[in-house]
């Protein structure tokens, strides 16, 4: 083993080229040691001391230390992981090792070399923050520090050759020359050390606290390279309006905080700025960005340097206080900032350091489309601005995003004010007297305009102390956070709890302002949905202003699938107010976002607020407008919609073929995506029927569109290629698009989204029954997805995409087989063993999640991927409590072992109930049993409404019997039935081409007899007949669907469709009058109540608005 205190063969002092770390240097010392050693190597090598750290030797371990290391573990080429074999060891002077006295880390894992390497514990390619106990070390002095390093035999690059060298075949090594033979340094595992430390740990926070446990910095070490959470660290209101963060970069509107990538040459992090955001992930961009900013005082007429680089301060990230509900930080040169928020603003207190000179304040957008009005701050200390940050700036994904306004009170009063030297255009800079020790900027913002900001800062801010701010969001904040109380936690996992909660409960935001008192309040909003109507000023939006509340700032294709059956779970009276926020999308522009930041965004897969809006309602939450939620998804369902912002992609054709063609990109992900809302719609539809806010013949429709609904949701198995064994796309024609040879389900993109066919063969999560089907039954079923965990990702096959994603490399590191939990399309992948007979599994892979990717908490990491509005933390909350949301159009939960010993359950405006997790060995993945209320349940998921009173779980440390097949939509032993159009297609009939682009027009029933076109007929009677289809024997169908034309007046109004068996005697079979088509390009269903089978249908259409304009007609089966 080669350990050193000197540079690497490239000449870093750290390593180089690290997605998420300042390239050449350590975690927190300016360098870093190097370790390198062969593949199936067992040695020791004393470690060298960095500069400016203490030598440990003849230290006297005390009560409560934690000897803390930062390891950096390289990725070798050949996959193994090997160099993540590796752990600091202490001999002490009386014989003994550390090594020997069961050392753990704070997650629990062994932290010997083979301990941290077997347990899976580090990452590669990044910085790890390994704590251990020395509790059993206590009284024990130092006699030396080590590193051992254990790695199993490995696979020579280029060579099937295993090689395992002994400790002998390389020579331990201290020096700063690395002499060792090239073979050796060819396949040799990598890596860094910065530490080890010494001493006790911080105090935790008080258990009855638990805002104090959130870190908001959780998720923030990452980058567009690799992801751990990719967050901000955000202090703002529950679900508030704006977003208030620290800066280290204040000229981006993505990845505005990187405290280690963008630290200084002495590895300390620098601060820009602390700026209103509006993020909802950095993959969308912020918007309505703007920033405050102490520049160093300067002599009297002398200017600041406002530019982001001369502006910036240093400080200790290690002592910045980042919470919900307030956010600190001490700045090099003695300068200290505060902010505690409100929904719409927040109080800002600055600390400036005394000293000769006079202290300046700065105030800018991001960039030039941004106006500061400093002008009468010096007069009564007010300051407005205004940002605009919308696609007419320049911003992708950030439609619907109309122009900020901040107005801001300043104290005390400042004694100039004027431009900013390279800060942006129109930024402006205050000046104070010499002497001026605090600051206070108290600042509101608004989409509306300056009349309405002052008002709301009349209602959050006047008069308002900081310590009154700042209690207010604490205690919103534990109302938010105390809905679930746990026994037996360690403080890993209260931190990743608390801070789970916390990113549930931050997104989405209120997009409406209170045009009224906190007694009787009036919501208002600007629309991001409606088209602005100017004129646009410096006092006054361009955007429509419209009555009642709207919530923005939510990727449906993530949060659908946990974030929105937790916020059910949690918070049922909080659920529906969000839900209704974004149902008032619909009513207002006609759709809701499929991501709304804040408006629509072409961005991600399926119109995922169907499903998420129906799990709402089928679990009792008390949603405003039930039908208007229905409405906005049945269009969704069943329009072809006219920009590409909104509805689902390629349902011009799909909505006639059952599944979306390759002809659009992501294919496979959009039309498995639309089952899985059609199957939520369909349960909603159920659902309305029995609604008394209803009349008759909308409840009728209702019932009508879920039946077909419900029979669409199983198209799934359109795309289901028996020869490959997997999903694939289909091109318009009808054919798979690969061959056996050619389909690769490790290949990603193509028709996938984010992810390969592997993650997506096992997409149905609402009939798993119908999957194994597929598959040829339960025992096949596992046996796929025994080999989906057993196949590696190895991020090599980046298929479609330019160039590898990040979202590859984080399934790399995931290290189970193909399965990518650092991504939302495999989160439910597990709970489908539950489904072929084994949940005993799912509950294996449950728990290693658990322990051994939801780490790094403390540097900034926390998550094995993107968390995407509340969506990964809520994976973790709900499988923390043995539950998991699989059938959304069941209001069911598929169950595993809980994580803690007890967990009360206490939502805000729900049921409360307890979760007891017991047995011989609690902290044991598998569950041997459960009673339910003091009954005893036998099947492996639960219904929602049962979630009262006591779950008590018996685990085991072995698997055991208990767990029935939960139900499913496919009854045992049969197969999913698609839908099948019993007419023939024709591309040259638009109205059998299976496509709402083209369309038949027709001249209206009553118009003169006689032929008109493809066979259709006027009657003598005035009656348009179109002949539909021919059978040799009789065939029964299901539904007929008509679909309207591209613009309003030709609809179909009434119609019977007949049935012969000989051509001359015609019987109704199914007759409607008084019909209307809401949109265009609308397919409408209707359910043939009393079918009968037939050899012969036509269509009679007796009434329409005008001329006749049909898209479409089908008669499924």
């Amino acid at each position: 083993m080669f350990v050193t205190a000197q540079t690497s063969s490239h000449g870093a002092t750290g390593p180089i080229g690290s997605p998420t770390s300042k390239d050449g240097a350590g975690f927190l010392s300016p360098a870093a040691l190097r370790y390198a050693f062969a593949p199936g190597e067992e040695a020791r090598a004393p470690l060298p001391v960095l500069p400016g750290l203490e030598d440990l030797a003849g230290r006297t371990v005390q009560p409560g230390d934690v000897l803390r290391t930062f390891v950096f573990p390289d990725l070798d080429e050949n996959l193994t992981w090997g160099a993540t074999h590796v752990a600091v060891d202490l001999v002490f002077e009386d014989g003994s090792r550390l090594s020997e006295l069961d050392p753990r880390d704070q997650y629990g894992t062994l932290a010997t070399a083979r301990g941290m390497g077997e347990g899976k514990i580090l990452y590669a390619d990044q910085w790890n923050d390994v704590q251990v106990s020395l509790e059993a070390a206590a009284g024990r002095t130092i006699a030396e520090v080590q590193l051992a390093v254990q790695a199993p035999g490995s696979v020579i690059a280029g060579t099937d050759t295993v090689t395992g060298v002994g400790a002998g075949e390389i020579p331990l090594s201290v020096s700063g020359t690395d002499d060792r033979p090239e073979a050796a340094r060819a396949v040799e595992l990598t890596g860094w050390i910065d530490g080890p430390y010494l001493g006790p740990a911080p105090a935790d926070p008080p258990r009855e606290d638990p805002v104090a446990w959130v870190d908001t910095r959780r998720g923030t070490y990452a980058s567009r390279d690799f992801s751990r959470g990719n967050t901000l660290p955000l202090t703002a209101w529950p679900n508030g309006f704006a977003f208030f963060t620290p800066m280290t970069d204040a000229r981006t509107r993505r990845w505005v905080y990187e405290y280690h990538r963008r630290g200084g040459d002495d590895n300390r992090s620098r601060l820009q700025g602390l700026g209103i955001s509006h993020q909802p992930s950095p993959w969308m961009g912020d918007r309505g960005q703007f920033l405050l900013m102490p520049l160093a005082a300067t002599p009297s007429g002398q200017a600041p340097d406002a530019s982001p680089e001369g502006r910036a301060a240093g400080f200790d990230h290690a002592r910045e206080i980042a919470r919900p509900d307030v956010y600190q930080v001490s700045l090099d040169g003695g300068t200290h900032l505060r902010l505690a928020p409100t929904d719409h603003g927040a109080l800002v207190e600055i600390g400036l350091p005394s000293g000769p000179g006079e202290p300046h304040l700065l105030f800018e957008g991001i960039d030039e489309h941004s106006r500061v009005d400093a002008s009468g701050a010096v007069l009564d200390g007010t300051l407005q601005a205004w940002v605009d940050s919308g696609p007419e700036q320049g911003y992708a994904r950030a439609e619907g995003s109309t122009r900020m306004f901040v107005h801001a009170q300043i104290a005390p009063l400042p004694i100039g004010a004027g431009p900013a030297e390279g800060a942006t255009p129109g930024a402006g800079v205050l000046t104070f007297p010499e002497g001026t020790e605090v600051v206070t900027v108290r600042m509101v913002t608004s989409y509306i305009g300056m009349e309405q900001a002052r008002h709301t800062f009349d209602l959050e801010l006047a008069g308002r102390r900081f310590e009154e701010v700042r209690e207010a969001a604490h205690a919103a904040w534990t109302q938010r956070l105390s809905v679930i109380e746990v026994e037996g936690a360690s403080a890993p996992q209260l931190r990743t709890l608390y801070g789970n909660l916390y990113r549930l409960n931050l997104y989405p935001n209120s997009h409406w302002e209170n045009a009224g008192t906190a007694e009787d309040p009036a919501p208002v909003h600007a629309s991001p949905v409606l088209p602005p109507r100017g004129p646009l000023t410096s006092t006054e939006t361009d955007a429509q202003v419209v009555l009642g509340t709207m919530y923005v700032n939510n990727g449906f294709w993530d949060t659908y699938r946990t974030a929105w059956p937790a916020y059910a779970l949690l918070y049922p009276q909080l659920a529906a107010e969000l839900a209704d926020g974004f149902v008032q999308q619909f009513r207002e522009g006609g759709w809701i976002a499929r991501w709304s930041s804040p408006g629509y965004a072409d961005c991600m897969t399926g119109t995922s607020s169907d499903v998420a809006f129906a799990d709402l309602a089928l679990k009792g939450v008390d949603l405003p407008d039930p039908l208007a939620a229905f409405d906005s998804g049945l269009r969704n369902a069943t329009v072809a919609p006219p920009f590409p912002e909104v509805g689902r992609k390629g349902n011009e054709r799909a909505v006639f073929t059952g599944y979306v063609d390759t002809d659009t990109p992501e294919s496979v992900s959009w039309a498995l995506e639309a089952h899985i809302n059609d199957a939520g719609l369909a349960a909603l539809g159920e659902l309305l029927q029995g609604d008394a806010r209803l009349d008759s013949r909308r409840r009728a429709e209702v019932a009508e569109e879920a039946a077909y609904l419900r029979a669409r949701s199983a198209n799934y198995a359109l795309l289901f290629d028996e020869a490959i064994g997997f999903f694939q796309g289909r091109r318009p024609d009808g054919s798979f698009a690969r061959s056996a040879e050619d389909f690769d389900p490790c290949e990603w993109g193509g028709d996938f989204t984010e992810t390969d066919g592997w993650n997506f063969a096992f997409h149905v999560p609402h009939d798993g029954e119908g999957l194994a089907a597929l598959y040829g039954g339960r025992e096949k079923l596992r046996e796929k997805l025994e080999e989906f965990f057993a196949t590696p990702e190895n991020a090599d096959l980046k298929g479609t995409y330019e160039d590898a994603i990040h979202e590859m490399d984080e399934a790399r590191a995931v290290r189970m087989g193909q399965f990518g939990v650092s991504n939302q399309p495999a989160h439910h992948i597990p709970f489908l063993f539950h489904h072929a007979g084994a949940p005993h599994r799912a509950m294996e892979i449950v728990r290693e999640v658990q322990q051994r990717l939801f780490v790094g908490e403390q540097i900034g990491q926390g998550y094995p991927g993107d968390e995407d509005n509340g969506e990964m933390s809520a994976w973790w909350l709900l499988t923390a409590l043995g539950l998991y949301p699989l059938q959304l159009d069941a209001a069911r939960y598929h169950l595993v072992a809980p994580l803690f010993p007890e967990a009360r359950v206490r939502p805000l405006g729900g049921e409360p109930f307890t979760v007891i997790a017991e047995g011989e060995d609690v902290p044991a993945p598998y569950v041997a049993g459960l009673t339910v209320a003091g009954r005893e349940h036998e099947v492996a998921a639960l219904d929602h409404a049962d979630l009262r009173g006591e779950l008590r779980f018996t685990l085991s440390p072995t698997p055991s019997t208990w767990g029935a097949v939960p139900p499913s939509a496919t009854a045992p032993g049969e197969h999913p039935e698609p839908l099948v159009d019993l007419l023939p297609p024709d591309p040259e009939d638009p109205l059998r081409d299976d496509d709402s682009r083209t369309e038949l027009h027709l001249p209206a029933p009553g118009s003169e007899p006689g032929a008109v076109q493809h066979g259709i007929v006027v009657s003598e009677a005035g009656e348009l007949v179109i002949d539909l289809v021919s059978f040799d024997e009789p065939v029964d169908a299901r539904f007929l669907t008509l679909t309207s034309g591209a613009e309003e007046g030709g609809d179909p109004v009434a119609w019977r469709l007949e049935i012969s068996d000989d051509r001359e005697t015609w019987a109704v079979l199914d007759e409607r009058a008084g019909q209307e088509f809401r949109w265009r390009r609308q397919t409408r269903p209707f359910l043939l109540h009393e079918p009968r089978p037939a050899m012969h249908y036509r269509l009679v259409i007796t009434e329409s608005n005008g001329p006749l304009v049909l898209a479409g007609v089908e008669l499924l089966f």
